[in-house]
């Protein structure tokens, strides 16, 4: 739902009459965009490119009007893959080492004596040499992207073009309050997640990240917003602001049948004491786990603990009871681990 905060944006305009091109940078990931990174991104096969490819398109289409007149989708290899060195050489003559220094994290990088590749410089050139063959009069783009947008601009400036437009949605923590929301750290809600799963998640949610939420990945309106933000600031029930939260968000996505439906089912597992008020979120990397180890991983204090509750038939995971501390047990996002009657 972070990376679809720029498509609702974009469909917004659809719904203006605007055309939108999305770009797909089947040429550009061979070299990976070094945003954000202390090391140098490892290279994706070819296989993996169009894969990734089909999949961002399927994602795009969920949200974004198809029609022709509405939506281009267009791939930078369509340049790149049929450039002369010649003219890639005149590309890179329009800018300065200074200008493409000035990026943060190549300061950073300058700072503590890392190393910065070439073909990592020249990514925001070639990022800002698509707006030019797009002709592009306005991007939307998360904030971590304004330094390639901006080249943008400037590219377009030196072919004596108007330079793009750049809008930035600002990018907030995961769910867990730390970093942005990555598969890595199990921390997101994926667009393909099934209604049920997109409620649990969006209750695991960090209190203090509800008003930020509703702002950037619901269609909820300000007038709303401003009622819950006065509610939550001055002690109100917070649970009551995220259950208005994850049916404001399984509504976008689902439609208001279902979002009711998913309210009523995961309070009627409050009713039941099936799971307590509040309940704790653990994130963990996606995969297979042994008993006992996800067991202390959940707060058993110790392996011998671990293996007394599971023989003690005390833990259960999404409904299951644990029988061996050697079963192998794969977790799903908002599944829910009990261990005896309280935690």
């Amino acid at each position: 739902i972070g990376h679809a905060a720029t498509l609702w944006k974009l469909r917004t305009l659809q719904e203006a009459g605007h055309k939108i091109q999305i770009l797909l940078g089947d040429f550009t990931t061979r070299i990976g965009d070094p945003t954000g990174r202390s090391k140098t991104r490892p290279v994706i096969a070819e296989k993996g490119i169009e894969k990734n490819a089909r999949r961002i398109r399927a994602q795009v289409l969920k949200i974004l009007h198809p029609q022709k007149n509405l939506l281009e989708i267009r791939r930078n290899s369509e340049w790149y893959g049929t450039m002369k060195v010649g003219d890639f050489l005149k590309v890179l003559s329009l800018v300065t080492h200074a200008r493409l220094i000035e990026r943060d994290m190549f300061k950073e990088r300058i700072r503590k004596g890392e190393e910065i590749y070439v073909h990592e410089l020249l990514y925001p050139v070639l990022q800002g040499y698509d707006s030019h063959m797009l002709e592009s009069d306005c991007t939307v783009v998360g904030s971590d992207q304004l330094f390639n947008e901006s080249m943008g601009r400037f590219i377009q400036e030196k072919f004596k073009e108007s330079p793009q437009a750049i809008v930035t949605l600002k990018i907030l923590p995961g769910l867990d309050g730390g970093e942005k929301m990555s598969k890595s750290a199990g921390n997101y809600i994926a667009l393909k997640d099934a209604p049920r799963d997109k409620f649990g998640k969006a209750m695991s949610l960090s209190d203090n990240l509800i008003l930020d939420y509703l702002m950037m990945y619901t269609d909820v309106s300000l007038g709303d917003i401003e009622k819950w933000k006065e509610k939550v600031l001055t002690g109100g029930n917070p649970m009551q602001a995220k259950l208005f939260f994850a049916e404001a968000l399984v509504r976008r996505y689902h439609g208001s049948s279902t979002a009711r439906k998913e309210r009523e089912y995961f309070l009627s597992l409050f009713s039941k004491k099936e799971i307590p008020d509040s309940v704790p979120t653990l994130s963990l990397p996606a995969g297979e786990y042994d008993a006992l180890t996800l067991v202390v991983k959940a707060g058993a204090s110790s392996k011998s603990e671990a293996r007394q509750l599971i023989g003690q038939k005390a833990v259960r995971i999404a409904g299951k009871i644990l029988s061996s501390p050697h079963e192998s047990v794969s977790i799903q996002p908002g599944s829910i681990i009990r261990i005896g009657k309280k935690r």
